[in-house]
């Protein structure tokens, strides 16, 4: 809990940056030899932009709880965050991206509805409803995550 950098932060930012690069190469379908990368690749780019997500948000809620209980020292960066980040703006990012992910997923069954409700080309379908999926997600953990780290830091002020 005293070092949430290297605990969260860090292997954080290793699995998002790992998640948009297995998006850049899994969105176009790019084949390289006789490794093609598909909608399975892309599952996997979300799972680590979700884990890499969620980590993060750890590392702020961790840093947030440790400086309120004196377990660690005031930190500029964090008091920086908290002017440029609050529940509002949090709320506001986290519903456009809720909106962002369902409209996808919307687009998908739209797409399925105009199949008769019949069988889909899955590699075309994921390219929606996989990225619709995680931004759901990513829009959803934002707003519960803005929330806790409002009440956290409401010492603070």
């Amino acid at each position: 809990m005293c070092s949430p950098r290297w605990l969260f932060l860090v292997p954080g930012i290793l699995l998002i940056l790992m998640g948009i690069a297995g998006y850049a190469i899994a969105v176009p379908g790019i084949t390289l030899g006789a490794v093609t990368f598909d909608a399975h690749t892309l599952l996997f780019a979300s799972l680590a932009i979700l884990c890499g997500y969620q980590s993060i948000l750890f590392a702020i809620l961790t840093k947030t709880f440790a400086i309120n209980e004196g377990l660690l020292p005031e930190d500029p960066r964090m008091n920086r965050f908290f002017k440029w980040i609050n529940l509002e703006r949090g709320l506001v990012t986290s519903s456009i991206t809720l909106l962002v992910g369902l409209i996808l997923l919307l687009m998908a069954i739209n797409h399925w509805r105009l199949k008769s409700f019949g069988h889909l080309d899955y590699a075309q379908t994921m390219r929606l409803v996989v990225p619709g999926a995680t931004l759901t997600a990513l829009g959803f953990q934002t707003i519960l995550s803005s929330f806790f780290v409002s009440i956290l830091g409401m010492r603070r002020r």
